[in-house]
């Protein structure tokens, strides 16, 4: 290569490194309960129904404002129905349909008391603003989500919940505690 094509390309290059802007994205988490009606079965998956919970957590990075995209890993461990445990592990991502109300669209694997392996998929919808002075957001709304099994055993489920947010559940303990102090 040329010394003059050299001296050029190291020219553009920092002339791109003081025109970029520095990245101010913090990563947002969030932790709640969901609670609602599942079933399980062989087809859609509400052959079975009953009364379902689990908690809940996400991680999102890549926003700065309200109307950005984030994106991040998400853990989900419930029950349905109180007779066996379950755990989602995976990918988020928002999308801002509002500032406040975004959609939020989670899939991975999926892992049926420990032993049956599977997938998942959940959309949220609700209220789930940007923290501009903290990492931690709120959000309470709607779920739905279908996990998959390979395995022979109760293979869908289906799950309609309402998601709570930690902080709305840690209220109570927060006023008792200041009001004994």
């Amino acid at each position: 290569m040329k010394p003059p094509a050299v001296a050029l390309r190291l020219a553009a290059s920092g002339l791109i490194l003081t025109l970029a802007s520095v990245a101010h994205a913090r990563p947002q988490w969030n932790a709640g309960l969901e609670t609602g009606a599942c079933g399980g079965g062989s087809s859609l998956g509400f052959e079975h129904p009953g009364w379902c919970n689990a908690l809940h957590g996400d991680v999102l990075f890549l926003r700065e404002r309200g109307s950005d995209f984030g994106l991040g890993p998400s853990l989900r461990i419930g029950a349905a129905r109180f007779d066996d445990v379950r755990l989602d592990v995976g990918a988020s991502l928002l999308i801002p349909i509002t500032e406040s109300f975004p959609l939020v669209i989670e899939a991975g694997p999926h892992l049926r008391n420990f032993r049956q392996p599977g997938v998942f998929g959940s959309v949220f919808f609700g209220l789930r603003s940007l923290n501009h002075y903290g990492r931690y957001e709120i959000a309470s709304g709607l779920s739905l989500s279908y996990e998959r099994a390979f395995g022979a055993e109760t293979p869908s489920a289906l799950w309609i919940t309402a998601r709570i947010d930690a902080a709305w559940l840690a209220l109570p303990v927060i006023l008792l505690y200041n009001a004994a102090r």
